[in-house]
């Protein structure tokens, strides 16, 4: 089985680094033979309507600084046609989910540290939050591993009654649990069995919200040779991170839409990780190859 994967070449602009790295997981993904690529459609601006502050908005899609790269690249066209388009690859992937039991993945940035103000720690516009604006009436639950608290997402969490966020981090950036959002501070002095069972209530906070779609932050940042990390955890620590969260999924018969986040290793090294969670979820959903 191929996992269905959104990728268009405009996430990937040359000259931005933090983004080039997408074409690199992208390539390796398809070398490999794990997924079929879906080419993703860039969103309509007026979509963004009432997500973020209209100002901010308007000073991104419009390129007027300062607010334009506030959320810390520096604001070029390509920045914009880049993020418009993972987004409208968020929307894609979450249309085609709702009422199944699939797994789809966006080779893309959830960008979840983007608050409601403005966009922040590399991230322009929350594409986790997106998917609960844009469907009020579905119940959005997003499980956030990456190396950072998913604070911008824990902000969205508590204005949105059907957004529910669950972050476990090393690097807390802000992120403290509040109002439909659950924050699990954790260390490599802890040790992995602390994770285990910060994964372990995770599973029955989901059982409990009983979302419509489980949107997965399988960030690659946390990786024990990654030069962010606080939790420094293994390869293998990973890869049943992810055979945990998605077999939790299929558990409960929740579809899941993944986006692949952080790693600030050689773009080589964090499509090697990247690679390896997609090989969990094809595991999970029944090709062990």
């Amino acid at each position: 089985m191929q996992i269905p994967a959104y990728f268009h070449p405009s996430y990937a602009p040359a000259d931005v680094p933090l983004l080039a790295r997408l074409a690199t997981t992208h390539q390796r993904l398809k070398r490999l033979g794990l997924i079929t690529t879906q080419v993703a459609q860039p969103l309509s601006p007026t979509q963004l309507q009432g997500l973020h502050d209209p100002a901010y908005l308007d000073a991104f899609i419009e390129g007027r600084e300062p607010l334009a790269s506030k959320q810390g690249i520096p604001w070029q066209p390509n920045i914009r046609d880049a993020t418009l388009a993972m987004l409208g690859a968020q929307t894609q992937a979450a249309q085609a989910l709702f009422g199944t039991q699939g797994v789809a993945l966006n080779v893309a940035r959830g960008f979840h540290h983007a608050h409601p103000a403005a966009g922040s720690g590399f991230c322009p516009i929350n594409g986790l939050a997106l998917v609960a604006h844009l469907w009020p009436q579905k119940r959005i639950l997003v499980i956030d591993c990456d190396e950072h608290g998913g604070n911008g997402t824990e902000e969205f969490a508590a204005l949105m009654p059907n957004l529910f966020n669950v972050s476990l981090f090393g690097t807390r950036f802000g992120c403290r649990g509040g109002t439909r959002s659950w924050a699990f501070h954790i260390t490599a002095r802890q040790g992995f069995g602390a994770y285990q069972q910060a994964l372990a209530t995770t599973a029955q906070l989901v059982a409990q919200i009983k979302p419509d779609l489980v949107l997965y932050q399988a960030g690659a940042d946390c990786h024990q040779a990654d030069p962010k990390s606080q939790l420094k955890l293994s390869t293998r620590q990973l890869f049943w991170r992810d055979l945990y969260v998605f077999s939790l999924a299929k558990s409960l018969r929740l579809p899941v839409l993944f986006v692949l986040a952080g790693g600030y290793q050689n773009a080589e090294k964090v499509a090697y990780l990247n690679a390896n969670t997609v090989r969990a979820a094809r595991w999970v959903c029944g090709s062990k190859k």
